[in-house]
């Protein structure tokens, strides 16, 4: 649920013949179908652990790029708002991932959602070695606040014009 790569196997039918989107016991993920961690791929992997709750993040690392033009530091707070219709509180919430020991060594964490319970959203990025690059901020609710917080629409375009330059 957390990203969309948990969709790209198919689903076993249930008893009555429909489509299941359960996971196995044991499983983080629909990647287990090929013997590997989603995190190896995206950086960071669903946890529960905050699922269903919405908060801000708070800057890990102000100096990477993906800040400039935000005038944040490190330890601020940003993400506050969100549109978000079932978990208000911030751009880190509603299904959140994190880094995992299946995540690329080269996993830079950036900042980290302050949600209940040590469960925000740990957004990263990575350069794979085959080339290319993964930004996630590992939130479903980063969508939502897209429209409506200066701070979450700042970095967007920055690892959007950084990567379509």
């Amino acid at each position: 649920p957390g990203s969309p790569v948990k969709f790209l196997s198919r689903a076993q039918p249930t008893a009555s013949g429909g489509p299941s989107c359960a996971l196995s016991p044991g499983t983080e993920s629909r990647m287990h179908k090929r013997l590997e961690s989603e995190a190896n791929l995206l950086g960071v992997v669903y946890t529960d652990t905050g699922a269903m709750t919405g908060a801000p993040y708070r800057v890990v690392d102000a100096n990477h790029w993906v800040f400039e033009g935000t005038d944040l530091s490190e330890g601020d707070i940003f993400g506050e708002k969100s549109q978000h219709m079932r978990c208000h509180g911030g751009a880190s919430g509603h299904e959140t991932d994190k880094v995992s020991e299946y995540s690329p060594k080269n996993v830079h964490l950036l900042a980290k959602g302050l949600n209940v319970d040590g469960g925000g959203a740990e957004m990263i990025i990575h350069e794979p070695e085959g080339g290319g690059a993964v930004f996630s901020p590992a939130s479903i609710n980063w969508l939502s606040s897209l429209l409506v917080d200066e701070h979450v629409s700042r970095i967007t375009a920055n690892v959007v014009k950084r990567y379509t330059a």
